[in-house]
Formats: C-alpha cells, structure tokens, sequence
C-alpha cells in the first residue's frame, strides 16, 4: 500500500502527518459516586484484597444471607443487598477475617493403579505426587465442587494418556459453573499461535482477578481408563466430580483494632473506585473510627447507624463517645423494624446503606454538564423508605429531636405531609461540630467532595507538564467546572465574594516557582432548607 504521508520525515521531500492533537478534552465523571465501599462479614469473597460486586452476583459472590437474630454482623449482608437493589451501582467489599482464617489447597491426585482422580484438602502442598492443585481465592466458607475431565487422544488408532483436561468448579448450593478453564498439564504445550497452553497461564490468562490458582508439577497425565478420561459406554463425558470441599474455615468474627485497621487500610489502597463508605450497620467503635479515617484520607463520605434499638439519649451518648468532628461523616439513627427482604421474619435494620443507595441513585441522573443534583440531601419527602412491613420503637418528643439536631444525628423516622404521611430521612447533617458553618448539612458536602476529588484528579494529571501549560490548563478547567457548577445549582452569589458564586487562583508559587504550583478557590455553596417560621396574622 502506497501511502500520502509517513510519520517521521527525514531529509526527503514528503509529507509528515504528526499524531492527533487532542483539544477537546473537558471534565470526564466516571461512575465512582455509584458505588460505596463496606467492610463487612461475609461467608464468600477474598480475604487478601478488596473486590467489586453488583446486585447480579452480590449472594453468589458474598454467601446467601443469615439471620440477624443469629448474629448482628449479618445485617451488613442484608444492607448491602438493599442497597444494591435501591440504586448503588457497585459495591466494594472488604471481607471481615481474623487471623484465624486458614485458606487451604485443592489437591487432585490419580490412583497409581486405576488413574482414578481423587479430591482432598490440605493447608500445604503435599510433599507425595500429585495432579494439581487449585487455590480458590474467593474462600467459599461452604465449600465448593471441583470437577475434572479430559477428551480421549487418538494416536495411530489407539487411545493413549491426556495432558489436556479441564477443570470446572461449581457452587456447592445450585450447582451453578462459577469457574470453567482448559490447559494442558504439560508446561512446554503451545497452541497454534504460539500461546502457551499450560494450564496455570491459561487460567491467569483469562481470570483477571485470579480468583482461581493452580500448581501443576511436571509429568501429570489423565490415564486412559480413568474415571476423568474420554466418554463412557453411553457416550457421555466421564467427568472425576469431588463431593463438597471445605477448603476454607473462616475462624473466629471476634475482630480485633487491628483487623479494623487493616480494612482501612486495604480500602484506601485499592484501585477499585468509590465514593461513598457505609457501615454495614457495626456498632464496633474501633470500625468506625477506621472508617471515619478512611474518609478523611481519601475524602470520601462516610454515612453509618446508630442503632435503632437505642433510646434517643442513648444514640447520642454513642455518637459523643465516637468524638467525630467531620463533614466527611453522617450518623442516622432510625428506630423502626421491618421485614427482612433477604432472610425473612422482622429486624431492625439500618438505614446509612439505603441513604447511599438513595444518593447512588441521584446521582445517575446528570445534566448536559454531566452534574448529578447533588444540591438536594437524600432526606424529606421525595426519599421514603420502601421498606415493606415498617413499624417505629421509638416516638421522641420535640425535645428529644432537637437533642438530636444538636447532636448532628439524623433520625428516620415517620412524618406526615400533604396527602399523607412517610418513613423518611427527617434530617440531612453531618458531624462536622458546629451549627453555623455550611460544613453541617450533608448536601455541601456531597457537593464539595465531588468538586474536590474533580479537581485534585485533573490537577495530578498536569503533573510534569511545563509550568506555565500545567497552570493554564488548571485555569481553563476550574472555571469551565465552576461555571457549569453554578449553572446546576450548586453555587450561588455570595455578597463576601462582591457577587460572584466563586473566585479562584493558580499561580506558580513565588518562593518555588520551579515546581510548584497554588491553586485555591473559595465557593459559595447553595444551603438546604432545614428550618421554616410560618406566622398567620388575621386582619379586618
């Protein structure tokens, strides 16, 4: 093919076509305000990194639900699953252990006489012989299926021993193929375009998250005869199938400061995304404490329960102790029991999860700026709870919900509109202590993190870019973000900053401008509507 132009051009004559310059770049949102992050107690999931479930396969990939009555570490489960059916996108999951979790091996051996396959479990790898093993990383604490099979191979007419198997492993409960790969057992096995057939590469090739490991010694085959090998008189596959293997034992869910500790701080490293931190309903002062942190180090909102069985004096006394001061934090207290959606009967279950579902859900919906309506707090009558079967413990007096107020705890309670009354959010205030600043109402804080985490991405992305291209382009994109900000409501004039919604600076920073550079703004958020006086007056 002759072409017009190449791509470098040298002493020549001819025409260089330079690579595209792309000028059209704006404010790209991705879907991180979808999706919350829990640490919480699950019978399935990793245990050595965070992982991502969906409303899909949240119970196939956390464990199908306990009942609360059992143990209150249950209701994080239940949360979750609510909260994934009632708008959050995604969820990622910390998995609750201790140490005395113990992650063991699959081990598939082959009678040395028959060549029958056999499935144990061992805590190491066998010093005998062996056909495998397999490390389930995704620590099913009620065990899994492990089936294996492999096509007879012909040579010169006569069947002879396979190296090609494959390896399938199926939910203990429904039977459902969680996991399927093929691969040789022979290390050196390419396929036809030079890719490596050996089974461990195969499966890590294909599983990004190398939920499913393999070791695979050298020499293995699956003998002719064997109860894994070719098909049987009837025609139909002869698969080696493992009864229920209990390959993981979760130990004690006694956690300790330091499991809360490693929570935090494997949710702050992970690559997964997300901009919200629900509680999973723990009353563990130590986990709410870590994620309080978490929140603050990464600048992301933490919402969690005081739990709803408390009288009013009581969740404050339990939000006193936490001595959180943060707009970065929520406390909901809500005194109602209803229906467990997920294990049935009645629980009082809370509803921090829900309020961020709730916002998930806001948040989907943007306008041409790709601005969600972050302005309006998931409280008050357009946000009741859909719960099913709802009655209240607790009827706090007008004093008891100004406390409350005072407290910065939000209580879910039932209040009464026109056309009827609801089960609502009946306030909107984080913990950040004090009751004049607009760092108390939940609404500027959705609404600065958003701005927060915005800017700070784009400006890491002008990192080692020249100074004065890294502050025009900082320039360029804070007022496009500001304006389009106050276009959707979020900021409104302000008489401190002489009528303008917002004001803001970039410069090189004068005693290092070599490498440095200051950018600040100051904002005038939109407030929420908490208070209203109504006064009739009657006249002739």
């Amino acid at each position: 093919m002759v072409k017009a132009f190449v791509r470098q051009l040298g002493a020549q004559p001819g025409v260089q076509l330079s690579p595209l310059r792309d000028l059209s770049e704006g404010f790209a949102p991705d879907q991180s305000d979808q999706v919350f992050a829990v640490p919480m107690r699950s019978k399935r999931g990793r245990i050595d990194r965070p992982f991502l479930v969906n409303a899909g396969n949240a119970l196939r990939r956390l464990g199908s639900g306990e009942s609360i009555r059992a143990s209150a570490l249950n209701e994080a489960l239940v949360q979750v699953n609510e909260a994934l059916n009632s708008g959050a996108a995604a969820a990622v999951v910390h998995r609750l252990t201790t140490a005395g979790a113990s992650l063991s091996y699959i081990i598939v051996t082959a009678d040395a006489v028959t060549g029958n396959l056999a499935f144990s479990v061992s805590a190491s790898l066998p010093g005998t012989a062996y056909l495998m093993a397999i490390r389930h990383m995704d620590c099913f604490a009620d065990g899994i299926r492990v089936e294996v099979h492999a096509d007879a191979l012909m040579m010169n007419g006569a069947q002879v021993d396979a190296t090609s198997v494959t390896v399938q492993l199926r939910d203990p409960v429904d039977g459902e193929i969680l996991f399927s790969v093929t691969g040789s057992l022979n290390a050196a096995a390419l396929d036809d375009f030079g890719r490596s057939l050996y089974l461990p590469s195969v499966a890590s090739q294909f599983d990004e998250n190398e939920s499913v490991q393999f070791v695979v010694p050298p020499g293995g085959t699956i003998r002719v005869g064997s109860n894994a090998y070719g098909r049987d008189a009837n025609g139909l596959d002869r698969t080696a199938q493992s009864a229920v293997l209990s390959y993981f034992l979760e130990g004690s869910t006694g956690y300790m400061a330091a499991d809360y500790t490693l929570a935090r701080t494997r949710l702050a490293e992970t690559t997964l995304q997300f901009d919200y931190i629900a509680s999973g309903g723990s009353q563990s002062t130590a986990l709410l404490a870590q994620m309080a942190q978490l929140a603050y180090d990464t600048g992301r909102q933490f919402r969690f329960d005081v739990a709803g069985t408390l009288l009013p004096d009581q969740a404050i006394a339990f939000v006193n102790q936490l001595a959180i001061d943060s707009h970065y934090c929520a406390a909901f207290w809500a005194p109602i029991q209803s229906d467990d959606a997920l294990n049935g009967g009645r629980a009082v279950i809370g509803t921090a999860a829900y309020n961020i579902a709730r916002a998930c859900a806001r948040n989907a919906v943007t306008n041409a700026q790709g601005l969600a309506a972050k302005n309006r707090p998931i409280a008050g009558r357009g946000n009741p709870i859909n719960r099913t079967g709802i009655r209240q413990l607790v009827m706090p007096t007008q004093a008891d919900l100004s406390n409350l107020a005072n407290a910065h705890i939000n209580p879910v309670l039932f209040e009464r509109f026109d056309g009827g009354g609801q089960y609502v959010f009946a306030d909107s205030l984080t913990l950040a202590r004090t009751n004049s600043s607009f760092r108390k109402l939940i609404a500027v804080s959705d609404m600065s993190t958003d701005l927060d985490n915005r800017i700070t991405e784009f400006l890491r992305g002008v990192i080692h870019l020249p100074i004065s291209e890294a502050t025009r382009k900082a320039r360029d994109y804070m007022q496009a973000l500001f304006e389009s900000a106050q276009g959707a409501g979020w900021l409104v004039p302000s008489a401190d900053l002489d009528g303008a919604a917002f004001r803001f600076t970039v410069e090189p920073n004068r005693q290092s401008p070599e490498d440095r550079i200051d950018a600040a703004y100051a904002l005038r958020y939109d407030g929420t509507t908490r208070q209203i006086f109504a006064t009739q007056s009657i006249v002739r």
